[in-house]
């Protein structure tokens, strides 16, 4: 399974950012070979309809899965359209995907919060 994580750092030991949007990186994990990719979030600083670009740059990785803390409506409707689950998490990212592993983490099957979210976050 191919997954992408929100994160805060640029590795597994780094924290799950506590928006998908506006994170600083995105973790590009096979879970199958264990390859971690670190993608820099070059959307994160846009005012408007960051959701729907960060998405199409996940998307266009080719994953499974996302796991997030919280995710806006853009984001979440890009990811339902390619039919990527996305799974909500909180604090370190190895610990998320030991729970994703195990069937632990919660679904996300609707945005956790409005557009702009992320935004009001940074302040």
């Amino acid at each position: 399974m191919k997954i992408v994580i929100s994160a805060t750092g640029r590795d597994i030991e780094s924290n799950i950012h506590a928006t998908f949007g506006r994170c600083s990186f995105f973790l590009v994990l096979d879970t199958k070979t264990k390859d971690v990719k670190a993608l820099m979030n070059t959307t994160k600083d846009r005012p408007d309809k960051i959701g729907v670009t960060a998405g199409q740059i996940v998307a266009d990785q080719g994953i499974d899965a996302v796991i997030t803390a919280e995710i806006g409506p853009l984001a979440f409707e890009a990811f339902e359209k390619y039919g990527i689950k996305v799974y909500q998490a909180v604090g370190k990212i190895n610990d998320a995907i030991l729970q994703l592993e195990e069937g632990k983490l919660p679904e996300i099957t609707k945005a956790t919060g409005p557009r702009f979210q992320g935004l009001e976050k940074e302040k």
